[in-house]
């Protein structure tokens, strides 16, 4: 039998050459660490799917998790099965936590306005652009600090483009530069180059991170401008994959907590997140719903229709017609 050091470490490097996140790593190396702590509880000889069943119940019934927190736990484990000892799971029949049917909602364009005026930039964190990004073109939180120079389009007589790259599902987009967004961007963007030629200058051995294998393929890649984040963290760190000494990109818990400051400042604090700011782009945006969907990078339009509530925005009220 393995020790729970060795099958993490089996699971950390399929992960990795499946090229998914760190955090994904982290989250999945976690569940399956508990998964095999409790599998140390159960009878010997007991089946996979058994030993699934019950550690899954028991999340939901003695330890009391959200129905999401139980789904991420057996995608864990799935993931343990299918991909890394390579024996699937067969019919897993756990008790599931139930997963509440909630609204999708967003702030209005008067509390957007009032977040906004409330930010603050920091000397090492540009937020008020970051948070425009957010809003202005839809984005996922780690969206906008994980841009490099490269996926910036500059087109002439147009306000340029973003491509998201890698982002959920693996799925690269497109979306348009806000208007107001681009003199800042250009800003930031010369800020970044400023850094990287200090870089270059004195830490030449300095890089960034690269996805997949590519610093394997491509050596000079990592000191490149082009590769460069936009973004850059004001000091070097070590990759926590490689131990090798980077400039990373700023985090997106440094937007997560000025959004909660803000949002404290003008009575809005857990009303809005900066995920809620992409609702809130999905909500107020003019587009047609399929080129909402392909802006946001929904594979569904379902998914994207759940943001918009058209039935409820044109129904009367019998109160109104009764007192007209």
């Amino acid at each position: 039998m393995k020790s729970r050091r060795e099958v993490l470490d089996q699971v950390g490097r399929k992960i990795r050459l499946l090229h998914y996140s760190l955090s994904t790593e982290d989250t999945y190396c976690h569940w399956i660490g508990r998964y095999y702590d409790f599998c140390l509880t159960q009878p010997v000889g007991l089946p996979a799917e058994r030993k699934t069943e019950a550690f899954l119940t028991d999340l939901a019934s003695r330890q009391g998790v959200a129905a999401r927190t139980q789904s991420q736990a057996f995608a864990a484990v799935l993931f343990l099965y299918k991909d890394v000892l390579e024996n699937p799971l067969g019919d897993v029949r756990a008790l599931r936590a139930k997963r509440p049917s909630r609204e999708r909602v967003s702030p209005s364009r008067d509390q957007v306005r009032q977040l906004r005026q409330a930010l603050e930039d920091t000397p090492t964190t540009p937020t008020r652009l970051l948070v425009d990004l957010l809003y202005g073109c839809g984005l996922r939180v780690s969206e906008p600090v994980e841009l490099r120079m490269r996926d910036v389009l500059w087109e002439e007589g147009a306000n340029g483009q973003l491509i998201i790259r890698g982002a959920k599902g693996g799925k690269d987009r497109r979306v348009p530069i806000p208007v107001s967004c681009v003199s800042q961007l250009r800003l930031q963007m010369e800020h970044a180059r400023a850094v990287w030629n200090l870089d270059r200058l004195n830490h030449p051995k300095v890089g960034v991170t690269l996805p997949g294998l590519l610093a394997k393929k491509y050596p000079t890649a990592p000191f490149l401008l082009q590769w460069f984040w936009i973004f850059p963290a004001e000091k070097h760190c070590d990759d926590p994959r490689t131990g090798v000494r980077v400039r990373y990109h700023v985090l997106s818990e440094c937007i997560q907590r000025a959004v909660q400051r803000a949002a404290r400042k003008v009575g809005l604090e857990g009303a809005v997140t900066p995920h809620v700011l992409r609702h809130a782009y999905a909500t107020h945006s003019r587009e047609s719903l399929d080129a909402l969907r392909r802006l946001l990078g929904h594979s569904s339009i379902e998914t994207t229709a759940g943001y918009l509530h058209p039935v409820i925005d044109k129904a009367s009220n019998p109160l109104d017609d009764l007192l007209r």
